[in-house]
Formats: structure tokens, C-alpha cells, sequence
């Protein structure tokens, strides 16, 4: 996945699980659950791809 696709995806994942948007909707838990997993593991994997680490 390209650098800047996958920023996107990061940029509308959080908007919906952090923003007011997810109260327009009938979520389950695990539902909102798996959408912050999900936000959780494309962070990851930004970082690991993206971001130096340098200790």
C-alpha cells in the first residue's frame, strides 16, 4: 500500500472512530472495537513503514 493511501485510510479511520461520526450510527461495540483495532494496526503499520527509530 503506497505511503499516501495508506495515510488516508489512518485520516478517515480516526476521523469516524475519534470524531462525533460514529453517533449517526447503529454500532455495536465490537463493532467500534474493531474499528479502533483496525485504526491501531494501520498506525502500525505506518510507523514501522514511514518512521525512522533510531535508539
Amino acid at each position: 500500500m503506497a505511503k499516501v493511501e495508506l495515510l488516508k485510510r489512518i485520516q478517515k479511520l480516526a476521523s469516524l472512530v475519534h470524531g462525533s461520526d460514529l453517533q449517526g450510527y447503529q454500532l455495536t461495540e465490537e463493532c467500534v472495537d474493531e474499528l479502533r483495532r483496525a485504526l491501531d494496526a494501520l498506525t502500525e503499520e505506518y510507523m514501522e513503514r514511514y518512521c525512522e527509530t533510531s535508539y
